[in-house]
């Protein structure tokens, strides 16, 4: 169902795989849209249409200033980002400033897991959202199904490889439904002041995603498991920054080697009104999708990085 266009959604943290899902999702029902990035480059990835504004989530003023007119935003904080908290104090009080009363924040599967920072930072920026005058809802996705598509040129070579054990399972969602649901939540006002967990239909483990990978492009997938330590040491830069960030996704991929990522699909059932996309389908149509089967410039698979949504890159 459409909108009229005069509807605007905001959507921070934009650059991202799920920014741009969500933006498109929006775009799709003929709402304007504006994403909030963090450089020209990430601007330059944004669906066709959108508008653009370049800025730190932190600066509550220019939040301000790109809410202006708008009638809802969807938050995204960027993967591993220590300061989950501060960019949604920065959103609420821009809220408040611009007249914006319609928040979506988009937080993690199980953010009470302290074992994993990342997630534990994103149960302290729900707890912003509860404490405020927005209307808002909580969206808690599990770790997409993307996530371990990033890059079809290994996939293509035979190779699947992740930094944790490959037989772990995780109710992994696919990023379009979130979005789906997103848009949803943003045009039709579904869901205010309720939390949604957002998991997929089965709970898989990297070695089915190879099979299905290796039934999609007709040629053998073996899922590997890489060294988390070593692999850590690669994800993120020299300095304070990059080690906090090493130490978060460390916490993370050893959390999935013991437990994976479990979940229901029940609320995403009732939400979508359908079954939920199953991981197979989700893979076929990725791995036959535009720019050589890559969805939504995921990184790679071997250099995966959390993204948003509660597991290896999920924004």
């Amino acid at each position: 169902m459409t909108v009229p266009a005069r509807v605007r959604v905001v959507v921070t943290g934009a650059g991202g795989k799920t920014g741009r899902a969500v933006l498109a999702a929006v775009r799709a029902r003929g709402a304007a849209a504006t994403g909030v990035v963090r450089t020209p480059d990430h601007a330059a990835r944004l669906p066709e249409g959108v508008d653009a504004v370049v800025g730190d989530q932190r600066d509550a003023a220019l939040l301000a200033r790109a809410l202006e007119g708008a009638d809802a935003v969807h938050l995204i904080a960027p993967n591993m980002s220590p300061d989950d908290v501060a960019m949604a104090e920065a959103a609420v009080a821009a809220c408040a400033v611009a007249g914006v009363r319609r928040a979506v924040l988009h937080s993690v599967v199980h953010p009470q897991l302290t074992a994993m920072p990342h997630h534990a930072d994103k149960a302290r920026a729900e707890e912003v959202l509860l404490a405020s005058a927005v209307a808002w809802t909580l969206l808690q996705p599990n770790a997409y199904v993307q996530n371990l598509l990033g890059d079809p040129g290994s996939l293509r070579a035979g190779r699947l490889a992740v930094p944790y054990d490959v037989d772990a399972r995780s109710a992994l969602v696919d990023l379009a439904d979130v979005a789906e649901v997103a848009s949803r939540c943003l045009l039709d006002g579904l869901g205010v002041h309720a939390t949604f967990e957002l998991s997929g239909p089965a709970e898989v483990s990297a070695r089915d995603v190879a099979a299905a990978a290796a039934t999609a492009l007709g040629r053998g997938v073996t899922a590997e498991r890489l060294d988390p330590e070593e692999w850590v040491a690669g994800a993120a830069p020299a300095g304070p920054a990059g080690e906090e960030r090493r130490r978060r996704l460390l916490a993370m991929v050893r959390h999935y080697d013991r437990h994976g990522s479990p979940g229901d699909a029940t609320v995403l059932r009732a939400l979508l009104g359908r079954e939920p996309t199953a991981m197979p389908a989700v893979v076929a149509r990725v791995l036959a999708g535009p720019e050589g089967g890559r969805e939504g410039r995921s990184g790679s698979v071997e250099g995966q990085r959390p993204e948003g949504a509660g597991g290896v890159d999920p924004t």
